[in-house]
């Protein structure tokens, strides 16, 4: 007789054949509905709770030998990616779209072993992971497939014990390549690769190119790329930034220019922390803070899963709105209207408004802290210096970083709403 698993761990959305009915036409948001917003909607830990309580409470559901597998393979990540350099390096939205499509495949291979009923041997969910992992990373980084299929091989071998235990490996790894195949299929129709055919508009006030001769801008087509949970890349468009010349803009731009003159170290400081271009970038800091606390809270391999899939695909959508709003507005960066204004840090290819690093790094911190309500605060502060860094830098206007913040915040909400009212109407 095969267990059931307590309704709170019942995997929502139907079982892995019920997914591959899925028409590709469907728009994304309808797909994430049933491949990720799953799960319940608990609180991984309670403001003002000790930690001490957190780690006793969550002790039953602790994976054995400490990280999870979904954790495990978001360092193998982190590690791929900070070791890469130049060309060979994604950009930080490349990096971010493969953290989303990881964590996503990885949190489906959960709930797909876990769905999976019939007779012996039972689909370990570690197993799933660990092969949708490997089929998801080897599709986005193509040339390294082989190191990928060695991680995988290498955890293949570190499985003892019984035969049983080796079989549910096997056979979850079975369930996991299933998963992984679907999930490519996402990865191959997103249109992030969308080839941009226009033209850089000209006049004052217009972005223009830092490099001669003028390089096309980064992604101008992101904005149309298909989202994980929002309807569109417009759906939170901000309203057009101050106009140039005006008053408010003029005032803005003088105080990006002060930070330039009177830069203190502590300032300075912040700026280059915070333009994360070496390493495993933006992405690889939001990847590491959220492994980061499902270590400490003890979190088990679905609840990892879930909390990856859910920063991370947050993350992207809000730098598609970002994007969206950017090649909307095409507004000139400030130290190119003040040529006294100095930069710190490397010159974003793209236009100022609004911030990308303060939509990804809202939308990461904000998702993060509706799962630890007791990290809410030191999230928030987080972000603002993200968002803030940009400006100490001289790359970036107030309302650059107010309207970036403010879409990370409400690509967040949506993000936690759909997985909660999701949740609610399996109850």
């Amino acid at each position: 007789m095969t267990a059931t698993l307590p309704d709170c761990a019942q995997p929502e959305g139907g079982t892995m054949s019920r997914m591959a009915e899925l028409p590709h036409r469907f728009a994304l948001p309808v797909t994430v509905a049933v491949l990720v917003l799953s799960g319940c909607a608990d609180r991984i830990s309670e403001p003002g709770r000790p930690l001490a309580i957190e780690s006793a409470l969550r002790a039953a559901v602790a994976p054995i030998g400490g990280s999870t597998v979904s954790v495990r393979w978001s360092t193998i990540t982190r590690d791929f990616i900070s070791a890469k350099t130049g060309a060979a390096k994604p950009n930080s939205v490349a990096a971010f779209r493969a953290f989303a499509y990881l964590s996503l495949a990885q949190y489906r291979a959960v709930l797909a072993a876990h769905d999976t009923r019939g007779r012996p041997p039972h689909p370990s969910p570690q197993g799933a992971v660990a092969a949708a992992s490997a089929v998801i990373l080897r599709e986005l980084f193509s040339a390294d497939a082989a190191f990928f299929e060695s991680q995988l091989a290498l955890q293949e071998n570190e499985i003892t014990g019984s035969e049983k235990v080796q079989s549910g490996f096997a056979a979850g790894e079975a369930v996991g390549r299933a998963v992984g195949a679907q999930i490519v299929e996402l990865v191959r129709s997103d249109h992030f690769d969308d080839v941009w055919t226009g033209t850089v508009p000209a006049g004052s006030g217009y972005w223009s190119s830092d490099f001669d001769p003028p390089r096309p801008p980064q992604l101008p087509l992101l904005g149309q790329m298909r989202p994980f949970f929002m309807e569109s890349g417009n759906q939170f468009r901000p309203g057009p930034p101050p106009a140039f010349g005006s008053a408010k803009f003029l005032a803005a731009l003088e105080e990006v220019r002060r930070f330039s003159d009177t830069r203190t170290p502590d300032q300075l400081r912040i700026a280059q922390f915070w333009a994360l271009t070496t390493g495993s970038l933006t992405a690889g800091f939001w990847n590491e803070e959220t492994t980061n606390r499902i270590e400490r809270y003890h979190l088990n391999e679905r609840r990892a899963a879930r909390a990856l899939a859910l920063v991370h695909m947050a993350a992207v959508d809000a730098t598609i709105a970002c994007y969206d709003a950017k090649y909307t507005y095409w507004l000139i960066r400030p130290y190119r209207v003040d040529p006294a204004i100095t930069t710190p840090i490397g010159r974003p290819n793209h236009p100022s408004y609004p911030s990308a690093h303060a939509c990804s790094s809202s939308a990461a911190a904000s998702v993060l802290a509706s799962l630890f309500p007791a990290d809410a605060a030191q999230l928030a502060q987080m972000a603002d210096e993200a968002g803030e860094s940009r400006l100490y830098a001289g790359i970036h206007y107030r309302f650059d970083k107010d309207a970036g913040l403010l879409i990370g915040r409400q690509v967040a909400a949506l993000a936690v709403r759909r997985h909660i009212k999701h949740a609610e109407e399996r109850e």
